[in-house]
């Protein structure tokens, strides 16, 4: 897991300060979802977000990108849980951490090689967890190459801000779950288990039914004119070459761009005009295992409350 650069808490709170409460969002989607999340955050102010509030967006791991199914969003909102209470990283973890840090800020061949110099590293660590205070050591014994002199210390600035995600307070802090009720790839039963662990182990669960394009356009005036057996079936719409599913092809068409292009000034003036809509349409979790709708206006309305 890693949180994204947009998120408006990226370090442990100074022990002398009160502590905000955090809401953690988890995607199931890698690319729409974050995106529409991260305009919200930018624009907490205008959006009314409560300003004493931490939200932080969270993503998968570079090697856990294919991993888009519910089920592995539900594992790490348990991943959150469980990691504040450990004392230290496994050496799995730390890879990953530099692996994302790697892939994301060098050229690919540099970080090819400085990646299997962490491998060759840690693979022969003596303990399999290492200590959070020790961290900074290993890196440095890591990279300790001159040529990288100034490697070490922007390693140790992003894992040390990637802490967030072990920093969960389950007195005060959320954990929030953002999902698609795709019944081509989320059985029933799947469905029903998801929402169940959510309510066992504390997690809110925020579905829309078939797809999270539908609360995006929740936020135009033409989503009642939507044919919604074509919007539930959700089947691609247009030659083999430049189909796409029905409810892309809508938002397209109400916005000009594509899921993977959001521009959130589209949607910004439309926040409330959306959370008002989606109470004209099905907000239930068991409801929208067969009922299109969304309860995402309830997450917004939390966060501003």
């Amino acid at each position: 897991m890693r949180i994204t650069t947009n998120s408006d808490f990226a370090k442990r709170p100074d022990e002398t300060l009160q502590e905000r409460p955090k809401y953690f969002l988890i995607y199931e989607g890698e690319i729409t979802e974050p995106m529409y999340f991260e305009g919200i955050i930018s624009n907490r102010k205008s959006l009314s977000i409560n300003q004493n509030i931490s939200i932080i967006s969270v993503l998968r791991s570079i090697e856990e990108s294919s991993n888009s199914h519910p089920n592995f969003a539900l594992k790490m909102a348990k991943e959150i849980q469980k990691n504040s209470e450990l004392d230290g990283m496994s050496k799995e973890e730390l890879l990953k951490r530099l692996k994302d840090y790697l892939t994301c800020e060098m050229p690919i061949e540099s970080s090819k090689d400085l990646l299997s110099q962490a491998q060759d590293y840690i693979k022969d660590y003596s303990n399999s967890v290492i200590e959070y205070e020790d961290i900074p050591n290993v890196i440095v014994d890591i990279y300790k190459d001159d040529v990288f002199n100034d490697l070490a210390d922007k390693i140790n600035d992003y894992i040390k801000n990637q802490r967030v995600l072990l920093d969960f307070n389950e007195y005060i802090d959320t954990i929030n779950l953002i999902v698609d009720r795709d019944s081509k790839s989320f059985k029933d039963e799947q469905y029903y288990n998801l929402v169940k662990e959510c309510k066992e182990n504390k997690i809110d669960l925020y579905v829309s039914n078939p797809c999270f394009e539908v609360w995006l356009l929740m936020h135009f005036e033409q989503f009642d004119t939507l044919d919604f057996q074509k919007l539930k079936e959700n089947k691609r719409v247009g030659s083999s070459l430049k189909s796409r599913k029905y409810s892309e092809k809508k938002l397209i068409e109400f916005t000009g761009h594509s899921k993977t292009k959001l521009k959130f000034k589209t949607f910004i003036n439309r926040v409330n005009f959306a959370i008002e809509k989606e109470k004209h349409y099905c907000e239930d979790l068991i409801g929208l295992k067969d009922s299109i709708g969304s309860n995402i206006g309830i997450l917004l309305d939390k966060l501003r409350k």
